[in-house]
């Protein structure tokens, strides 16, 4: 029985490897392979090495929304010499969805020979990524602040999250996310995969 859950281990370890590596390392989010093959405590019974396993992964992308956008500040009175400042800039960057693993548990993977049921927690954004090469000042009128810059990158970034999700980026990541884990565990020789997924509210 220890002979066949390690080698189930290791299995289930270069399954995800091969499914999963070409997605997170185009992202550039791919764990290094030192930290990917890390040692752990040694767990014979075969869902909870299924568990570790996927939770080694820790967060599943599934959905990139990528968007571009141009940012208004419009006129902004200062107080100071009653000035007038303005900043347009163009934003782009990348909106991430997926899945956190992190938390499943036992409960969350039900085995019965070659039959699984996995329940997954609802896809969410994990990433909205924006570098600093992604914003392009258009025009600044007076003098804007680290602080205020700062300020309408972040709201930049909401506008992108708001907008990936009005285009349903949590429908499609929870659709991929189910079809990557029925490939991946159907490669693992079950032939019965049930991917259990709650609606993104």
């Amino acid at each position: 029985m220890k002979k066949l859950a390690l080698a189930f281990n290791i299995a289930a370890l270069l399954a995800i490897t091969l499914l999963l590596y070409t997605p997170l390392a185009r992202l550039g989010l791919l764990p290094s392979l030192p930290s990917l093959f890390r040692s752990g405590p040694l767990t014979i019974e075969e869902t909870p090495v299924i568990i570790q396993q996927v939770k080694n992964i820790a967060q599943m992308f599934t959905q990139t929304f990528y968007d571009e956008y141009v940012y208004d500040t419009g006129p902004i009175r200062t107080p100071v010499f009653n000035q007038d400042k303005r900043l347009i800039f163009i934003a782009k960057g990348e909106v991430i969805a997926g899945f956190d693993l992190s938390a499943l548990s036992e409960s969350s993977i039900i085995r019965r020979e070659r039959a699984i049921v996995v329940k997954l927690p609802p896809a969410r954004v994990l990433e909205v990524i924006i570098n600093p090469s992604g914003f392009e000042t258009f025009i600044e009128k007076g003098v804007i602040t680290f602080e205020e810059s700062k300020k309408y990158h972040e709201d930049a970034r909401r506008i992108f999250e708001r907008n990936a999700l009005r285009k349903g980026i949590l429908r499609n990541s929870a659709e991929q996310g189910r079809e990557m884990l029925e490939k991946f565990f159907r490669l693992l020789g079950f032939e019965t995969v049930d991917i259990i997924i709650p609606e993104s509210r």
